[in-house]
């Protein structure tokens, strides 16, 4: 499950808000050059997804659960770890319009200057 929380930055005073995680259906990542985030399905994600969830030992989510253990037991792919996984995502992420690399470990950034130098606050909305 995703939060968004409200944020200043420490270097030029810009309030804005952070998103962080992805939800049930979704993979959230974030440019490492600008902080721009975007949220990968795993519908996008197609088989690369399946071939996680058979390398599981149990669900990924549990409000996906039985569709999680159908996967396991019954789609004919060949397992993948969880690194090639998120290798796997990353590259459908693609890259930044300002050049930068979409990752799942980019940190947030200010959107006025890029610091990551964030005073997080106050959790706003949850998502799933």
């Amino acid at each position: 499950m995703g939060y968004q929380v409200e944020a200043k930055c420490l270097h030029c005073g810009t309030t804005f808000t952070v998103e962080h995680d992805g939800g049930f259906f979704s993979h959230l990542v974030r440019c490492d050059k600008c902080g721009k985030t975007k949220f990968i399905g795993f519908d996008e994600l197609g088989e690369l997804h399946l071939r996680y969830l058979k390398g599981l030992s149990g669900p990924y989510c549990i409000a996906n659960a039985e569709y999680d253990e159908y996967v396991r037991t019954h789609v004919p792919l060949e397992p993948i770890s969880e690194s090639e996984y998120r290798r796997g995502i990353e590259d459908v992420a693609g890259r930044c319009a300002c050049g930068g690399k979409y990752t799942l470990d980019a940190p947030p950034r200010c959107p006025n200057c890029h610091s990551t130098r964030l005073k997080e606050g106050r959790v706003i909305r949850r998502y799933d």
